[in-house]
């Protein structure tokens, strides 16, 4: 009996023991982990905003207690610094450097026990990639529109444009295509985009025309002068002074631009096609570029506005004669304007929309006319024309353009064989200065020396307050005086500073035609001030008197006719009154500059048609 307890005792102590070992085996089991993203030996694209990198991982706990990760980084694989921890398998790290190459591991414990990862390694992508949004080819800044940049229809990253239109991304090399969408805008797509190529690249977002944002597909050859394809003209070094390039495309292309070396527009272009399915280039001119890959931009927009710009890049190394003879041009001046003018259909020039007509479909034409937003203070359209003196022509390829913000680092602009451009002013900043030079470009590449140098100060906007007769105000003088004053555009009741700190009010003329007085009963009848534009120093307050024996004042009948008004205004009768122009400027040595805030397109005060704000309605007393 004694013997059998002791078998009992045993028993019980091994399966006690084993029991025990169980539980010490269970407890002592470690977390699994494994990594995620960034993959190993992956390239990555960061926002230039926050150079910011989101690492994954994922673990196990074989008895589900929780988890913390600890992240190391490093550029060697020997050497890496923890960065930080959390409880959750995910985490960023900011300001990691372009171009550099990471190495990384995860360490996650459970308290008992820590489990390390393998090392992965990464890069962050080195291009700086800015992609300039605006609405129109010469302003304003799209804001807030979201920019997808893509690879083989796969998102890389994405941002929204901040301020001043922008998306700036690192991106690893390669060849991307960018989209670019906003609400009630167009579709707008960047193919073929190499941002080692091209660091910097304009686009537009517009409004939605129609319904139908259809993306043409676009086949672009390359032909050389006797009108051969080059079969790939990217793999191809181009031996030729002159290409054609030969564009078709599924979807009507109602305007379409070509540009060699440029963005082209309406402002700039090398070749312009429309109303059309398929064109051919006539000859463009090479001889500028020796020994560099240059971009040529072909843009279209359908008649929806949506907006392509494929991109080919042509290896340039012709024969070429010496230069021996380099001379810069001279006389450059400039011409600026600000102008808070929609551009749009309804109100740009007629010779421009006479052409239009001709080509847009119907069906579009009819929408465009209907088409009249409110007036908005971000519909801003600055403009810089620069002109010069032909330089010597011999061997002259063209000229290149040059912008400065200090005057000594120059950023090119622009490429014209004609001794005039405009600067569509993507990226001005009205008070702020700018230099601008040209230098003259030859058939071997080369460039002269820098033309004279001209400082620019593009004024900003403003606004123009009507006080007197204040609006619906009743038993008005039939002799009123008319009282105004400019304002500040964001605060109507300041006064405005368009020079910012570069130029001093007192500096600035105001210039200001009318008052208009239009008589509300009978259609097309106005009364207008004739004598001639009333001027001020700086932004003053003006006054002035509707006095009708002076003989200043005109009445225009229905019919077109005017004769001297005479008469006061009619008793008890409603009138609305406003001006007719309303601009200041800034004149230099090198130029003049130009702000205009009203403009019914009668002076040439402003380059487009700019209606008034608002009217103030009145009704005479006896």
């Amino acid at each position: 009996m004694r013997r059998k307890s002791v078998y009992l005792f045993l028993i019980f102590a091994v399966l006690l023991l084993a029991a025990l070992y169980g539980c010490i085996a269970q407890i002592n089991q470690a977390p699994q982990v494994s990594l995620i993203q960034p993959e190993d030996g992956s390239y990555v694209a960061v926002l230039a905003s926050t150079k910011a990198v989101t690492f994954k991982a994922s673990a196990e706990d074989p008895e589900g207690k929780p988890l913390s990760f600890a992240l190391y980084l490093g550029t060697s694989p020997d050497n890496l610094s923890k960065v930080g921890e959390t409880s959750q398998p995910e985490y960023t790290v900011n300001d990691l450097t372009p171009g550099q190459t990471y190495y990384w591991k995860v360490v996650v414990s459970d308290g008992t026990n820590s489990v390390e990862s393998p090392v992965w390694s990464f890069t962050v992508g080195g291009n700086l990639s800015v992609i300039k949004v605006v609405d129109f080819t010469t302003g304003p800044a799209s804001v807030g529109v979201k920019v997808e940049v893509l690879r083989e229809d796969e998102l890389v990253i994405s941002d929204f444009t901040d301020g001043n239109g922008h998306a700036a991304f690192y991106l690893p090399d390669g060849r991307y295509d960018v989209r670019i969408s906003g609400e009630n805008r167009a579709t707008s797509l960047i193919l073929n985009y190499d941002p080692k190529i091209v660091p910097e690249i304009e686009a537009l977002s517009r409004r939605a025309m129609t319904d139908n944002d259809v993306i043409p597909n676009l086949e672009v050859q390359i032909l050389d002068p006797y009108d051969n394809v080059i079969p790939d003209p990217e793999a191809t070094t181009i031996t030729f002074d002159y290409i054609k390039v030969s564009v078709q495309s599924d979807v009507v292309m109602y305007v379409a631009y070509v540009g060699v070396g440029y963005v082209p527009s309406a402002v700039a272009r090398d070749y312009r096609a429309l109303n059309t399915h398929n064109f051919t280039t006539g000859l463009l001119d090479l001889r500028r570029f020796q020994n560099v890959t240059v971009p040529v931009y072909v843009v279209v927009y359908t008649p929806n506005d949506t907006r392509i710009n494929k991109l080919i890049y042509l290896t340039i190394n012709r024969t070429v004669p010496e230069v021996t003879t380099r001379t810069p041009p001279t006389g450059l001046w400039f011409y600026g304007w600000t102008s808070d003018a929609n551009i749009q259909y309804y109100n740009l020039p007629r010779p421009m929309k006479d052409l239009l007509s001709k080509h847009l479909p119907k069906e579009m034409l009819k929408e465009l006319e209907n088409y009249k937003p409110e007036h908005s203070i971000t519909d801003t359209n600055i403009l810089v024309q620069l002109a010069w003196t032909h330089a010597s022509s011999e061997n002259r390829a063209g000229y290149n353009v040059y912008r400065s913000c200090d005057g000594e680092n120059w950023e090119k602009i622009a490429f014209t064989t004609n001794p005039y451009t405009f600067d569509k002013a993507v990226d001005l900043i009205p008070g702020q200065k700018y230099y601008y030079t040209v230098r003259t470009v030859y058939v071997d590449g080369s460039e002269s020396e820098n033309s004279n140098m001209v400082e620019v100060v593009p004024l900003d906007l403003f606004k123009v307050k009507l006080i007197s007769p204040a609006d619906n105000e009743t038993n008005v003088s039939r002799t009123p005086t008319f009282v105004w004053k400019p304002v500040d555009w964001r605060d109507w009741t300041s006064t405005p500073h368009i020079g910012g700190n570069e130029i001093p009010d007192e500096e600035i003329t105001f210039a200001y035609y009318g008052p208009w007085i239009y008589d509300t009963a009978v259609s097309e009848q106005h009364i207008y001030y004739y004598d001639a534009f009333i001027y001020t120093e700086g932004p003053q307050q003006v006054s002035l008197p509707f006095d009708p024996t002076t003989g200043y004042w005109m009445r225009i009948y229905p019919d077109g006719n005017e004769d001297v008004q005479t008469e006061p205004l009619e008793k008890f009768k409603t009138y609305e009154w406003g001006l007719d122009i309303a601009a200041a400027y800034y004149q230099t040595e090198d130029g003049w500059w130009i702000s205009a805030t009203i403009d019914y397109g009668y002076s040439g005060w402003d380059r487009w048609i700019n209606e008034a704000d608002y009217f103030n309605r009145f009704t005479t007393g006896e």
